[in-house]
């Protein structure tokens, strides 16, 4: 899992900076959120797979529980905080989709 590239924060502020109304920057920060969590769930879900396929995972479940996990991660939190999200505040989560899909825990 990456984080948004200094470019793009780059772009994003300069953006919210030139929107100069509340109604543009409020447009500006939901294209960001919804921007960010995308690319989040795409990044994760290809981590997610690459890994536990890696340790010998069936790559079916592993499709199923990777993807309902970056699905719940992004339901949860917000971009700022997914950018700095650990395995730790994740784990939670993916051990609720394994059990949702059947893995034991």
């Amino acid at each position: 899992m990456t984080a948004l590239s200094p470019r793009a924060i780059l772009a994003f502020a300069a953006a919210a900076a030139l929107a100069g109304c509340s109604e543009g920057e409020s447009r500006m920060q939901k294209g960001f959120e919804d921007g960010f969590k995308t690319q989040f769930v795409e990044k994760f879900d290809s981590s997610c797979r690459t890994a536990a396929e890696g340790a010998g995972a069936p790559a079916d479940l592993v499709a199923e529980v990777c993807k309902c996990a970056a699905d719940e991660l992004v339901k949860k939190y917000s971009a700022s905080e997914l950018m700095s999200l650990s395995p730790e505040t994740a784990e939670p989560v993916m051990k609720s989709c394994a059990a949702k899909s059947g893995l034991p825990i």
